[in-house]
């Protein structure tokens, strides 16, 4: 079989592969296919490198692994030219890069913005006043160029008056333990009442989250009120034994007994 190309290498040139070498002199770089100029760029052109690279793999003279190990190419990136090469052309490597446009959150703007929500507006809000984008605005307070003023609504809660949870309450059922009883909270009325200073610990009904059956106790004063219970007794008698107290507690105003202590 007659012999296609030469397979001498330029001297000073790094090969590749046997047929492949790599010259950088006078601040130019030249590809060399045996002895044979492939391509030549400046040193400095990272567009023509990569696209030298990505012609050497399409045509077959050089394979990703090869380049990888002589060039110290990661493979993923050798894979990206070549592919680029295949779908958007020679041309895709010099085409001009993007200019990123003005910016939008000018120094007056971030001004009026602070502004607004220092007044306590919502970020959307803000964000609709000033005329920008909400997504601008919530990358410039993530990033600390602005500052949002935490506000708490009219009537809500704030976080040292909040409803005791579930968890909470037993925390502080275990601490009552140490004193009177397990739960035996307002130690100070259940004495007093105990040694007849006073007539009974007042009941309290007080604000809590993750009641047990809370949902039943909103609900049955307004069963008894519409009188879904006035037959309870004479149909259902085991539930009148067990909802009784409940009911007379709702309907009677000055009941025989009450929940709690």
């Amino acid at each position: 079989m007659p012999q296609l190309m030469l397979p001498g290498m330029p001297q000073g040139a790094i090969r590749i592969n046997p047929i492949i070498s790599r010259l950088s002199k006078d601040g130019q770089v030249t590809w060399f296919v045996g002895s044979d100029n492939y391509f030549t760029h400046c040193a400095g052109d990272a567009a023509g490198h990569r696209f030298a690279l990505a012609t050497l793999m399409a045509n077959g003279h050089a394979r990703p692994c090869e380049l990888q190990k002589a060039l110290g190419t990661a493979q993923r990136s050798l894979m990206r030219w070549r592919s680029q090469l295949e779908n958007r052309g020679p041309g895709s490597f010099y085409e001009p890069q993007a200019v990123r446009g003005a910016a939008v959150l000018t120094a007056e703007k971030s001004a009026q913005c602070q502004r607004l929500l220092d007044d306590a507006q919502s970020i959307p809000a803000t964000a609709r006043l000033a005329g920008i984008g909400e997504s601008t605005l919530r990358k410039a307070i993530a990033a600390g160029r602005l500052t949002k003023t935490r506000s708490v609504r009219p009537g809500a809660a704030s976080a040292a008056t909040a409803p005791p949870t579930k968890s909470q309450r037993s925390q502080s059922d275990a601490v009552a333990a140490e004193g009177i009883g397990v739960a035996c909270i307002r130690a100070d009325e259940r004495s007093a009442a105990a040694f007849g200073l006073a007539d009974s610990a007042t009941t309290r009904f007080e604000p809590a989250t993750d009641l047990q059956l809370g949902g039943v106790l909103c609900g049955l004063p307004v069963l008894c009120a519409n009188g879904l219970f006035s037959g309870l007794g004479r149909h259902l008698s085991r539930q009148k034994l067990c909802l009784r107290g409940t009911t007379d507690y709702w309907m009677n105003p000055h009941p025989q007994w009450h929940p709690g202590g």
